[in-house]
């Protein structure tokens, strides 16, 4: 039901100290706006209200302006979702299609696509052409609702051959630093330490080439060295001793520490701070990632995972 609002019509007789047959007229002329170009009709309906009285002046105000509708319910009917399944870092595996009612609750279980180079418990689903995220899975299956009209839809799992510890991200609840895809990065150094560009350049190539895939493209990461502000910094500092560090506005390596792989540190401490993730099992991410400064397979599959199944625009 449609609830009424009468204030407007009480507020209205009590500040215009006029007669009813001119309140008529000013209501009419308000509902109708046509007063000037309709004057014949509107005289018409002010005399037909005058004759059926105030209540009838109630009546056809609220249902002008008094009245609030309720949208109509659109009642349950088939619709056809097709679905492009895809491995996250190797592309375009399978499709399929299922009729259901809309409103239904429908659920993709992995074990079921026949899909043999993926991860068995994970898959993250999103509308047509890598488009808004619908819903992530650790668990073998994902269940969403069915809408009310027909859609495509992107099945994503995760690739399996390189043995990559998801495990170790869902463990961190890892997910895209300040929830977004497409990063600007600019350069800024600390305590007194500098060193060379080209170090950063190679970090963030590397990491932009796990994420530009051909079929799809996850995020990117625009790196800024003369900018003075954007998602984060990177640069050289003491990283407290250590030999990089990350804290969510800025990167750093230090360069006082293992000069042979500043590219290593510096791509664990950019992967980190843009996953959300420390230490890979307790163990410097570096020497899981990136041992000899080129980010390996595992590397590839678990930054591009997290893009993949995370929400962010």
């Amino acid at each position: 039901m449609g609830t009424c609002d009468m204030k407007p019509i009480r507020r209205a007789l009590e500040e215009s100290r006029i007669s009813v047959r001119n309140f008529l007229i000013t209501a009419v002329t308000i509902l109708g706006g046509r007063a000037r170009t309709h004057s014949g009709r509107m005289v018409s309906l002010v005399r037909s209200l005058s004759a059926l009285g105030f209540p009838a002046l109630v009546i056809y105000i609220g249902l002008g302006i008094g009245c609030k509708k309720d949208t109509p319910i659109t009642p349950p009917g088939p619709v056809t979702l097709q679905f492009d399944v895809y491995n996250h870092t190797k592309g375009y595996r399978s499709q399929f299609s299922k009729t259901v009612m809309s409103g239904d609750s429908l659920i993709i279980k992995v074990n079921e696509l026949g899909v043999s180079d993926v991860d068995s418990q994970r898959t993250a689903i999103k509308e047509d052409n890598f488009g808004n995220h619908v819903i992530f899975s650790n668990t073998g299956e994902a269940a969403f609702t069915a809408p009310r009209q027909n859609m495509n839809y992107d099945v994503i799992l995760f690739n399996s051959t390189n043995n990559a510890p998801y495990e170790w991200m869902d463990s961190q609840f890892s997910g895209l630093f300040n929830n977004i895809c497409n990063y600007t990065v600019y350069r800024k150094d600390f305590d007194g330490q500098t060193g060379p560009e080209d170090v950063w350049a190679n970090v963030f190539d590397q990491l932009n080439a796990a994420l530009d895939l051909g079929f799809v493209k996850w995020g990117s990461i625009n790196r800024q060295p003369n900018g003075t502000s954007g998602d984060f910094s990177y640069g050289y500092g003491d990283s407290h001793g250590a030999s990089g560090w990350h804290a969510g506005s800025f990167i750093t390596v230090n360069a006082k520490i293992n000069p042979n792989n500043y590219v290593g540190t510096g791509l664990a401490e950019a992967f980190e701070n843009i996953c959300c993730v420390d230490d890979i099992g307790d163990h410097p991410t570096a020497g899981i990632i990136a041992p000899d400064g080129v980010l390996n397979p595992v590397g590839k599959d678990l930054f591009a995972y997290t893009f993949a199944k995370d929400d962010a625009k």
